[in-house]
């Protein structure tokens, strides 16, 4: 087979990878606590099982006793458990023997090959005289401080860590090749999320799509995006930056934000856009898993506009925000973000005591709903929805 064939092959087989991750649907999390349980000494505080046909699986959760008083979740492949403990858990150091991720201790430790590692992923800063440290994307090796990704042209998969992941700073996976991201003002198609450098998208609202820095568009100039809105909200009547429409009350009540859904249309503002089917923090499975958050966070708010403008300059597009933060000392920063976003919020669910050790106040997860009607059977299966802080 000629090097033209096997790469037109390689592509082939990317193009399905990426189909076949967007159909693949992920539902919210079934959430309860267990019952009281005096028969096991000490009892179980948390349980993970899987999902079996349509049902999605479930995470529960039970308080410890004050004789032993820690939890954490289990490691293994659910379905899982843990059981209370009477000391925190020893973590094993950088380079001590282990069996699950969670047995290691340190930032973003993981057991490799059953030893402690510090896994770190392309851009990440690394020291390449410690043998614990292990770039673990792009090329797999640390130069000059920082872990190496590949380069324009070489052979790209998308990883669950990101689709772009292998591929250095600047560049993005496209059709199983680091492609270059094409720079500001540039024509562009909106074929990939990342075609255009970090910190800019593709405007296809524009008579010419063309990439456009988030959050610049004035009120009134076209967008295809709220994203790069200084409202972070765009009129789809029109398809140009707006405020945000009052929200439809209705005796003293909201009509939709807060109310029950399972797709991002059933949130309809008055504009015709749509607002986000979030999971809701606590789903124990009666009628619907997500509900309408209307609400865009303010790109004006001062923590906001920090934390993006050093997440452009300083990290991959694909780190998540926590590796982001922590690489960039912005973990207050961040906190401060995520504290903002749920200050608006509108879930009409709380955590329940059971589960608030393990479940930290700022619950970020997102995601379009199911439903399990009276007779258990799922009748919608939802989509994972990514979205930035």
């Amino acid at each position: 087979m000629t090097t033209g064939t096997s790469r037109r092959c390689f592509r082939h087989l990317v193009v399905g990878w990426l189909l076949l991750g967007m159909a693949l649907a992920k539902e919210c999390e079934l959430r309860n606590c267990l019952p009281p349980d005096d028969t096991q000494d000490p009892p179980i505080c948390f349980q993970k099982t899987i999902q079996v046909g349509l049902r999605p699986g479930a995470q529960s959760y039970r308080t410890c006793p004050s004789s032993a008083p820690y939890c954490e979740y289990c490691s293994a492949e659910p379905p899982c458990e843990s059981v209370c403990q009477k000391e925190v858990p020893t973590k094993r150091p950088l380079g001590g023997e282990c069996y699950y991720d969670q047995d290691c201790d340190g930032t973003f430790s993981r057991c490799l090959s059953r030893v402690c590692r510090r896994a770190l992923l392309t851009f990440q800063a690394c020291d390449i005289n410690s043998p614990n440290d292990v770039c673990v994307t792009g090329q797999k090796s640390c130069f000059r401080g920082r872990c190496q990704g590949l380069k324009e042209g070489e052979l790209c998969l998308p990883r669950s860590e990101g689709m772009d992941i292998e591929c250095n700073p600047g560049w993005y996976c496209f059709l199983g090749l680091c492609t270059a991201q094409l720079p500001a003002g540039h024509t562009c198609t909106g074929y990939h999320p990342h075609e255009c450098v970090s910190g800019f998208q593709c405007n296809l609202g524009a008579e010419t799509p063309r990439c456009t820095e988030e959050y610049s568009l004035n009120i009134g100039e076209i967008s295809s995006k709220g994203v790069l809105c200084r409202t972070n909200h765009v009129d789809p009547r029109v398809e140009e930056c707006a405020t945000m429409p009052a929200l439809e009350m209705k005796n003293n009540e909201y009509v939709v934000s807060g109310r029950d859904c399972s797709e991002d249309t059933d949130c309809p503002r008055a504009d015709t856009s749509f607002g986000e089917c979030a999971c809701k923090k606590w789903w124990e499975g009666q009628g619907l898993s997500g509900f309408c958050e209307l609400a865009v966070p303010d790109p004006s708010r001062p923590a906001y506009k920090v934390y993006w403008e050093a997440s452009i300059r300083l990290c991959h597009h694909d780190w998540e925000d926590d590796r982001c933060a922590l690489e960039t000392d912005m973990v207050e920063v961040l906190a401060d973000v995520r504290t903002s976003k749920e200050s608006i919020s509108v879930d009409p669910t709380q955590v329940k005591t059971c589960a608030k050790d393990l479940i930290p106040e700022a619950f970020v997860e997102t995601g379009k709903a199911c439903r399990l009607p009276l007779t258990g059977m799922i009748v919608a299966i939802s989509c994972l929805t990514f979205t930035s802080v």
